[in-house]
């Protein structure tokens, strides 16, 4: 699994599984940290040093397989870009050793990407026969004509409990709105400041906060120039990534949390913003209907929409008795669903059933 650094969702997630004492307590495990990168910058660039890093987990896990007689292989695949070629090559080694593939995946399979048919029936070998965890019943259909449904387990995310309570005081003034997520295009902060400068238009005079780690600084660049561009400097900032207590205290800041994304499965800043009490509002993406219902625990509008979005921020901070319920009762369905202990029970749930299912080789004692 991915570890941190750097840290975004899917780490956080691994990092979570991988110090899990419920885990710990019911399955022998033994943790492989696929580590390519140390920041962002250095996700997307080619190095020898990666090259070599690849070369020495591939040593590590044909060595892990040989040494120990493991019933399972639990793998959070990656679905997109040259990481995935890089995964087929631990897969190759996982297959070769006979053993129960388990993949969690943290992000959409998109048959749009799949239009080669030599894709498509890569997709096919990596799947074949192995057993998959997603995050939201509303992902299992991306899966169709890969994976049977009974081979499929759903685990939605949690977030671990933050450092106190939060502390929504009330608040005079303008209207404060955070968005915090990496800084790329996907994520929607460019659908968000054009939603800004709409509602500056109209004479709705806003403060917002960016922040979250900038992946490619041309990108970073591009969203301050539209900033700019629509005359918002006075009242947008960007602050950066934010973590730990930092980003609690943005939370408690802040009147209303967006994150208009255009392309995300199960994004944990969504759930830490209803851990936090804040109202939500975000996009028809992934498992994020399934998460926010629309109305009761928060606000959707369509992707790459900012005239819908400017409707909707509009409507929002005109009514702050709508502020104070959606926040409230977003607090408690992450109460009900989307705790880490909620995810560490579902978790292990799925695990047992995948490899309790029937398996060419029976296990003995704890799997490992």
């Amino acid at each position: 699994m991915q570890l941190p650094p750097p840290i975004h969702g899917v780490t956080v997630v691994n990092q979570a599984v991988a110090d899990s004492d419920l885990v710990a307590a019911r399955f022998d495990l033994d943790v492989l940290p696929l580590s390519f990168a140390t920041s962002f910058e250095e996700l997307r660039r080619v190095s020898l040093r990666k090259l070599g890093r690849m070369i020495e987990i591939s040593a590590r896990l044909a060595h892990a397989l040989l040494l120990r007689r493991h019933d399972a292989v639990y793998f959070t695949l990656t679905l997109s870009g040259t990481a995935f070629y890089r995964d087929c090559l631990f897969v190759a080694f996982v297959k070769l050793a006979g053993l129960r593939r388990i993949y969690h995946l943290h992000s959409k399979a998109s048959s749009a990407k799949l239009a080669a048919s030599w894709k498509r029936r890569l997709y096919q070998w990596v799947f074949r026969d192995a057993w998959v965890i997603l995050t939201s019943e509303r992902l299992v259909a991306n899966l169709e004509g890969f994976v049977p449904r009974e081979r499929t387990q759903v685990v939605p995310n949690g977030v671990a409990p933050r450092n106190g309570p939060a502390d929504r005081g009330e608040h005079r003034g303008r209207p404060r709105l955070l968005y915090l997520s990496n800084m790329t295009e996907r994520k929607g902060p460019l659908v968000l400041i054009e939603a800004l400068g709409l509602l500056r238009a109209r004479g709705i005079s806003i403060d917002a906060t960016f922040a979250g780690a900038a992946r490619e600084p041309a990108f970073l660049e591009r969203c301050l120039a539209e900033i700019r561009r629509h005359s918002l400097e006075r009242h947008v900032r960007y602050v950066g990534a934010a973590y730990d207590d930092h980003k609690h205290r943005l939370f408690d800041e802040h009147d209303v949390f967006v994150l208009p994304t255009c392309n995300d499965a199960s994004p944990l800043a969504v759930l830490e913003a209803m851990q936090a009490g804040i109202p939500v509002v975000t996009t028809h993406e992934g498992a994020l209907p399934e998460i926010v219902e629309d109305g009761a625990t928060g606000l959707l509008v369509p992707p790459d929409d900012p005239a819908a979005l400017a409707d909707c921020l509009a409507a929002l901070i005109a009514d702050p008795d709508m502020q104070r319920r959606l926040g409230a009762q977003g607090r408690a369905r992450y109460l009900q669903r989307y705790t880490h202990t909620a995810f560490e029970h579902n978790l292990v749930a799925a695990l047992t059933a995948c490899t309790r299912a029937s398996s060419p080789r029976p296990a003995t004692g704890e799997p490992r």
